[in-house]
């Protein structure tokens, strides 16, 4: 599974590269047939910030519903949810969305 460069239309992005490309305001990643920069859209944006909001949403509730006598199972509980909402975020930009040139001017 390849994703296209928007620059020259080749199928050259592998899902791990597409990952790293970055986000939309980013430098972006060069692509290996023509070398222009590629870099996620606006959908991977969106959707961390979903996520962001909600993994912030529960944390809230589980920092002031848990009792206190329960330190660190609630510390344990909080870092998952950053971890998981991190590697769905992740995941995402592995299958989902375009990639696009980045709107940051390189010098």
């Amino acid at each position: 599974m390849k994703f296209a460069c928007p620059h020259c239309g080749e199928k050259s992005f592998t899902p791990l590269q597409k990952a790293f490309a970055g986000s939309y305001r980013g430098m972006g990643k060069p692509c290996p047939n023509c070398g222009k920069r590629c870099c996620n859209g606006m959908e991977a944006i969106y959707f961390d910030a979903v996520i962001s909001l909600i993994a912030f949403i529960i944390i809230l509730i589980i920092y002031f519903k848990f009792d206190w006598s329960m330190k660190l199972q609630s510390s344990l509980i909080i870092g998952g949810i950053i971890i998981a909402s991190l590697v769905i975020s992740f995941i995402f930009k592995m299958f989902f969305g375009d990639l696009v040139p980045p709107i940051r001017k390189m010098r």
